[in-house]
């Protein structure tokens, strides 16, 4: 299955009042990295077609690492079932934990925008 990995740092200018990262942020990033992976087993264009499901559980702070890892679990004709988690780091420390995980649908489109089937895994379009 493809995978995708990114680092992003929390800046002052991506939190609340509460020194936390606003979620929409995150979500972005989230995004980001569903597409990046979906992208490579598509091996072309791939937008959001949906977000299943996603769960805050640890609040992400100024100055942390957070890195996605994005992963195709499923696929069908044209779509594609990313996972994405997302780890904080402290950078003084190296504490890691998991923070957030979400579930994206991607689907696979040609420079039309219409839905086009994914390459056979490993092979060529």
């Amino acid at each position: 299955m493809s995978e995708a990995r990114s680092l992003e740092v929390v800046f002052p200018g991506d939190t609340n009042h509460l020194g936390t990262l606003f979620g929409g942020t995150l979500v972005a990033w989230m995004d980001r990295a569903a597409y990046y992976a979906a992208s490579r087993r598509a091996r072309g264009s791939v937008v959001t077609r949906k977000i299943d499901e996603l769960e805050f559980r640890v609040p992400i702070r100024t100055g942390d690492f957070v890195e996605l890892v994005a992963t195709v679990e499923s696929e069908g004709r044209t779509s594609m079932q990313v996972t994405v988690e997302v780890h904080r780091e402290d950078p003084v420390t190296g504490t890691r934990e998991l923070c957030t995980t979400g579930r994206f649908v991607m689907v696979s489109v040609g420079d039309d925008g219409v839905p086009r089937p994914l390459p056979p895994a490993g092979g060529t379009a």
